[in-house]
């Protein structure tokens, strides 16, 4: 367990890497949301960034790189009509089906894309028996189209859960949204627009754009900047735009049970956001867990293996 103090309240690959002697798994039936697929590939433990090699051991990367219990894919994908890039994590083994995980990514454009260090979390949950897919949004990675932070590149996150309920490995009566940061946000829009899930976990979601980006003027001027060129109708509508994508706005739309994890020492998305959005959510008799690890910094770095620990834990208490 942590030092830190949390705070709870209550309402209610494929394969890892291409490496000599490397495990192949049967070919997968054809699928026709997917228009092709690759095996994941990790570079070295050595040539990853500062931040990866602090917070993940060479151990563990080097035991998803070369999991034969696990495979990986990299695809693209049909949303809108446009190729999106996603992946595609699950058991090794056939024979059952398993509870899906749609992850959904942070950042914006190819800042905060997924890398080989989310593909590390992602080989824990498949190990623990979970199906993940997960989106870099259209326009990112190679994908088709160009992302709206919030607008129609929600699509790319209800196309990959309906493509997840197709895979032959896959429970479609167990599906759970995963939102890291930014993907908190694309998580409540996505229940916004009506996707069914049993369960969803957010960690420093962007609750509050509007709160956030007026913040970011200040300390990141080029984000904020940018987050305002992806939207669309951001130069007729302004304020009103940011508030079509802040679940703060709007909490009466989140309808399954939801885990709110937040480092309180967030700097980027500040925890206010969530404090705020659980009392609104207490108030409306809504079912949720709020847990600050004070001290933490963005997206609980710090406490990672506890993170996900609780958010596997979350989605098993909702298994049906």
């Amino acid at each position: 367990m942590s030092r830190n103090a949390r705070l709870a309240l209550t309402a209610a690959g494929l394969i890892f890497g291409v490496t000599p002697g490397a495990h192949v798994t049967a070919k997968q039936p054809p699928n026709p949301a997917i228009t092709s697929q690759t095996p994941c590939v990790f570079g070295p433990y050595d040539d990853q960034p500062a931040f990866t090699r602090r917070v993940y051991s060479r151990d563990e990367y080097d035991a998803a790189r070369t999991s034969t219990a696990v495979e990986c894919r990299r695809i693209t994908y049909l949303s809108d009509g446009l190729k999106v890039v996603g992946f595609i994590v699950q058991p090794a083994s056939t024979g059952r089906r398993h509870p899906v995980i749609v992850f959904n990514r942070g950042g914006l454009l190819e800042i905060g894309k997924i890398t080989e260090m989310n593909l590390v979390d992602f080989y824990d949950l498949a190990s623990q028996g979970f199906l993940v897919v997960a989106s870099q949004y259209r326009g990112n990675d190679g994908g088709e189209g160009r992302e709206e932070f919030g607008g129609s590149d929600v699509n790319d996150v209800l196309a990959l859960r309906d493509l997840a309920m197709t895979l032959p490995n896959a429970d479609p009566q167990n599906v759970f949204f995963y939102g890291l940061s930014r993907g908190g946000m694309m998580t409540f829009l996505a229940l916004r627009r009506g996707a069914t899930v049993n369960a969803v976990a957010v960690v420093g979601a962007l609750l509050d754009l509007e709160g956030t980006t007026e913040a970011a003027k200040l300390r990141a001027p080029g984000i904020a900047k940018a987050v305002f060129n992806l939207i669309p109708d951001y130069a007729t509508r302004g304020a009103s735009a940011l508030r079509d994508r802040s679940a703060i706005h709007w909490p009466e739309a989140v309808n399954v049970p939801a885990l709110i994890i937040h480092g309180g020492a967030d700097q980027e998305v500040p925890v206010s956001g969530s404090l705020t959005f659980a009392a609104k959510l207490n108030d409306l008799h809504k079912s949720f867990e709020l847990l600050v690890y004070a001290g933490d910094a963005h997206e609980v770095t710090n406490n990672r293996k506890d993170r996900n620990s609780r958010i596997v834990s979350w989605f098993r208490r909702h298994v049906k």
